[in-house]
Order: structure tokens, then sequence, then C-alpha cells
């Protein structure tokens, strides 16, 4: 009789503490799934940002647009044109 005592006890302790850790990883596993949920909603709000900043890139980077704000601030096409001359007494040296 003390025999079959001692096997309930054992194996009642090893049910509790199976059940346990099944609650414990149900729980870890529940706040990884909130954690992972939360980061793809970041990813795609990140993802639109950068697709937006592409596009701002590319619309500053045009050859239209540089050359625009190049004459803004003072370049532009002249026909001035600007000759170097050096004296064949520098050159001989």
């Amino acid at each position: 009789m003390k025999k079959i005592y001692i096997l309930i006890t054992f194996l009642s302790v090893v049910s509790l503490t199976l059940q346990a850790a099944v609650i414990y990883l149900s729980n870890q596993t529940a706040g990884d799934s909130l954690e992972v949920s939360q980061m793809k909603g970041e990813m795609a709000i990140l993802l639109e940002e950068n697709r937006h900043l592409r596009k701002e890139v590319l619309k500053h980077a045009s050859i239209k647009n540089i050359a625009s704000r190049a004459a803004e601030i003072g370049f532009g096409e002249e026909n001035e044109f600007i000759s170097l001359e050096v004296s064949d007494s520098i050159a001989s040296r």
C-alpha cells in the first residue's frame, strides 16, 4: 500500500511540474508573439519611410533639379572663355 502512495505522489509531482513548464512556455511564446507583431508593425512603418526617402533623394538628385539649384546660387552657362598661357621661359626650366 505504501508503494502505491509513493507512486501516486511521485506521478502527481511530475504532472504538476510538467504543467507548470507548459504554462511557462506558453506564456513565453505569447510574449514573443506580441513582440514579433510589434516589430512587424515597426518594420512596415520603416519600409514606408524608406520608400519615401528614396523618392525624395531621387527627386533632389535629378539633373534638372541640380541645374536649377546651381543657377540659383550663381553657377550657370556663360559665353566667356578663359585661357591660360604659359611663357616659354617657365616651360624650359
